[in-house]
């Protein structure tokens, strides 16, 4: 049990830092603690447990809960500085920022705050038809350093904002999601194909959950995200 409760203190010191260095120097003088949340650095993020059907989805994260649609993109980190400087880092913690300039554009007109890390999701779509495309059709954008304007152009992406967990100067990763989520709707300007925020019910209703499920479905999106409304 000692074990385990350091191990857990290790991790969570990286999962804020993605510093080894960081972590070892600090972890040497029993300061780990010291670790918090900087805008500008890349976040460990948090993968989900998959539930087999919604009455275990209920189990896993109680009841009332939040459910929001999966979406079929890629999930990204984004970072805003003092300095007003915006960063953009995928869930490997490689920064895109070059290769998607209009994410950077949508965060600094639709989204108010001095710094900020936000947790949301970059879904492509057809800019004829407006319809959801898979991650597949945008995934060519992730790695490209060439020709960035004319893949933003042919494979556009709307930002699905799902969560945030630093706010100017404040961590808020020990605030419960319900209030991560008002606060999110407070400062987020949406604008369809340009920013929005994942598309949520709130209940312990299982045969609504099913109902909502089958709409994310007809979307083109991957399923539904469980979430505990307190954590």
């Amino acid at each position: 049990e000692e074990k385990k409760k350091y191990v857990l203190k290790v991790q969570e010191a990286y999962d804020k830092s993605t510093d080894f260095a960081l972590v070892f120097s600090k972890a040497c003088v029993n300061k780990l603690d010291e670790i918090e949340l900087t805008p500008g650095k890349p976040v460990k993020v948090m993968l989900f447990p998959k539930a087999v059907n919604v009455v275990d989805a209920f189990r896993i994260v109680g009841s009332p809960a939040a459910f929001e649609y999966k979406y079929d993109g890629f999930r990204v980190m984004i970072n805003k500085e003092n300095n007003g400087k915006i960063k953009v880092f995928t869930r490997r913690l490689e920064e895109v920022t070059m290769q998607f300039p209009e994410i950077v554009d949508y965060v600094k007109s639709h989204i108010k705050g001095k710094s900020f890390i936000i947790d949301a999701e970059a879904v492509g779509f057809d800019s004829r038809t407006k319809e959801y495309t898979d991650f597949q059709h945008i995934s060519r954008r992730i790695k490209r350093k060439y020709g960035i304007m004319e893949m933003k152009k042919n494979l556009p992406i709307e930002l699905v904002v799902f969560d945030i967990i630093y706010y100017n100067g404040e961590s808020l990763i020990d605030e419960s999601f319900e209030n991560r989520r008002k606060l999110i709707e407070e400062i987020v300007h949406k604008e369809k194909f340009k920013i929005i925020l994942a598309l949520q019910i709130v209940t312990d209703d299982v045969k609504k959950v099913e109902e909502f499920y089958s709409k994310a479905l007809e979307d083109n999106q991957e399923g539904l995200m469980g979430k505990n409304l307190s954590a």
